[in-house]
């Protein structure tokens, strides 16, 4: 199997948490969340480098003190989008690795994310031609409305499917598919959809939601502490 490179994009504002601190430096179980992310990805042998996405305006690494493993570096590459920030950081890293290495991507604020997930989660892509990303099938009856919120349909819930991360692609792949799309992609599944090509979806976990609101911050620990979080 190829080498896996993860990329951690931390450089948001975190405008919905309510909070002038963005949510990747929020305290979490004695440590920042980027940190307490980074800790889990560390841990697996299948990841060969962790590079993490900073805001050069944002000099919370240094006040806070934070601390990271030797595979992980840091660098000051974070662009007005998620999107930006992953191209930006492909550019960087690309001369040290090679073209068809894995490049897995995962959000700054999921720390949901387990061990078993991340490694059930390559052993299910490995194989795959395109790459993929983990998911969730959607619980809720899911309603299409117009820019009036007036229902336009029902959709059919047995395809609908909630996006999450890691997703993982080549590193080639990954980087043309970002650079060829019009516009800002919500993810890095999006854009290489828009090459007409189609990632492999692998079950996710409820757990592995996205932190973006304050109560967020206490679903999350009530998950965690409830559970054997790996």
């Amino acid at each position: 199997m190829q080498n896996i490179h993860l990329i951690i994009p931390a450089a948001g504002e975190s405008s919905r948490m309510e909070s002038t601190t963005p949510k990747q430096f929020s305290n979490f179980h004695g440590k920042t969340i980027l940190e307490f992310i980074e800790s889990i990805f560390s841990k697996l042998v299948a990841i060969k480098t962790i590079t993490v996405a900073l805001n050069k305006n944002q000099k919370y690494i240094e006040s806070l003190g934070c601390q990271f493993s030797k595979k992980t570096t840091l660098t000051e590459c974070g662009g007005s989008t998620r999107s930006e920030t992953v191209l930006n950081t492909l550019e960087i890293i690309g001369g040290d690795i090679q073209k068809d290495d894995w490049i897995m991507v995962h959000d700054a604020a999921r720390v949901g994310i387990t061990e078993s997930l991340v490694n059930n989660f390559i052993n299910e892509v490995a194989d795959d031609k395109v790459g993929g990303i983990l998911a969730i099938p959607a619980l809720d009856t899911v309603k299409r409305v117009d820019k009036k919120q007036q229902i336009t349909c029902t959709e059919k819930r047995d395809e609908i499917w909630l996006a999450q991360t890691p997703q993982m692609f080549r590193f080639n792949l990954l980087k043309r598919a970002l650079t060829s799309f019009k516009g800002n992609p919500t993810d890095e599944s999006e854009a290489i959809e828009a090459l007409g090509l189609s990632p492999k979806v692998v079950k996710g976990s409820l757990e592995n939601f996205k932190i973006t609101y304050p109560e967020d911050l206490l679903r999350v620990d009530k998950l965690i502490k409830g559970s054997n979080h790996d």
